[in-house]
């Protein structure tokens, strides 16, 4: 697990930065609680040197320098993963938490920064830093302590070695925050070191005669108890999220290890997919195929009062995730594929409910209408009203004072989430 916090039809309308907007800097320094210092005993020093050669013939790249590893108690590990995601992007986490409770996506309340975090430290018995550049492990009570586990070392001195050659910290640190992108680049990261990881494990000859169906099924199913353990603390957005990481990531990587070898793997990181479609879909992506650019007029909005908190494509993964609510694995798969493209707003506005806009594109019209429909359920299950004036192509539902308006155009569909009169004039602004 790498520790941190948790893309043309080109548009020249207002609000929409085209893809070139993305610019990669640097996240802000805070001042980090010092590591302790703590010698490695023999036999763990000597499975760190052992993994670091395997990592280095595996991948098919040298070390530059020597990677180290310290061992951590369960509260400084848990302290170490708070600050790195709070480091990395917490403060865009935190916009994205507001914008998916506004979209009624996640609970009130909810703080992604903090889940990440949590994440984290309840799910993993070892990660890499970037920051701190070593391998942090809980400390073991035993020689079958997860810490110990060779696989498991083996997977976080990938990302070490990742770290030596592409800069991880400037590649997924690209401003403005866009939420697909970024977990898109994330599978690549993690993808690469399931790949090398399982290779180790089941040995190149039989990997590499593996399907790549079989791949991602062979992932998925290993996730069953997570799911059922972990996964049933956290919104079902956050855990397909994670999730998609692993098993579509090292699905995908594979898939262009396949095609083009160690360099082409290596090129992932200097041309990482632009989007998580581009990951669910290999062939998207060797087929260059961008995602639509899309959203609203700001301005029309800004001459109302409204300042926009957050905004950020959600991607065919975020689709899938947030129907994952109230449809079955089936269901959201396939009426989050045909995704072409999204935008999802947060604007804020003194003394006002939060307003939510999102507006989607979709390959073909069937695609759009599969989502609308399938959108509708999500809020019908979630126990809101459908409002009597709706119809075949805009249906509205109430939820105490909030609306949500869900509009079906062609191959769009538009959804505003606000109080009633805010919510019928976004509608306005965002068909505009």
């Amino acid at each position: 697990m790498f520790v941190a916090s948790c893309g043309n039809k080109r548009s020249t309308r207002k609000g929409v930065p085209p893809p070139s907007a993305a610019v990669a800097v640097a996240p802000a320094k805070r001042e980090l609680t010092p590591l302790p210092t703590r010698p490695l005993s023999p036999a763990l020093e000597a499975v760190r040197r052992r993994v670091m050669q395997t990592v280095a013939a595996t991948r098919e790249l040298a070390w530059q320098r020597d990677a180290g590893m310290t061992e951590l108690s369960g509260w400084e590990y848990g302290t170490r993963a708070k600050e790195l995601a709070d480091t990395f992007a917490g403060e865009e986490l935190r916009g994205l938490s507001r914008l998916a409770v506004a979209g009624g996506m996640l609970p009130e309340g909810t703080d992604l920064a903090m889940l990440a975090a949590s994440f984290t430290a309840a799910s993993a018995g070892a990660a890499y830093s970037p920051l701190d550049k070593r391998v942090l492990i809980l400390t073991g009570q035993g020689a079958d302590a997860p810490a110990r586990d060779e696989s498991l070392i083996t997977h976080e001195y990938v990302h070490a070695l990742q770290d030596q050659h592409f800069d991880l910290l400037k590649l997924l640190a690209a401003r403005p925050y866009n939420f697909d992108r970024a977990e898109a680049v994330f599978a690549v990261v993690e993808g690469d070191a399931m790949n090398v990881q399982r290779r180790r494990e089941q040995t190149d000859a039989v990997w590499s005669r593996r399907p790549l169906e079989e791949i991602g099924q062979n992932e998925n199913a290993r996730f069953g108890d997570y799911r059922r353990e972990i996964g049933a603390l956290f919104p079902p957005l956050l855990t397909e999220t994670f999730i998609f990481r692993y098993r579509d990531g090292t699905r995908f990587v594979e898939a262009v290890r396949r095609k083009s070898g160690a360099r082409g793997v290596d090129e992932l990181f200097r041309r990482p997919p632009a989007s998580s479609e581009q990951v669910l879909h290999p062939e998207k992506y060797f087929a260059g195929e961008q995602p639509r650019e899309t959203g609203v007029d700001a301005d029309q909005f800004n001459t109302n009062g409204w300042t926009v908190a957050a905004a950020t494509p959600l991607g065919e993964l975020g689709v899938r995730g947030l129907l994952l609510k109230s449809l079955n694995a089936t269901e959201a798969t396939r009426a989050a594929a045909g995704w072409g493209g999204d935008r999802a707003y947060l604007f804020e506005r003194a003394h006002s409910t939060p307003l939510f806009v999102w507006k989607t594109y979709w390959d073909k019209p069937a695609d759009a209408a599969e989502f609308f429909r399938a959108y509708n359920t999500l809020r019908e299950k979630s126990g809101e009203r459908r409002d009597a004036a709706s119809d075949t192509s805009q249906v509205v539902w109430r939820e105490g004072a909030r609306l949500t308006i869900v509009r079906l155009e062609g191959v769009q569909v538009l959804i505003v989430r606000g109080a009633d009169a805010d919510a019928r004039g976004a509608l306005e602004f965002a068909l505009r």
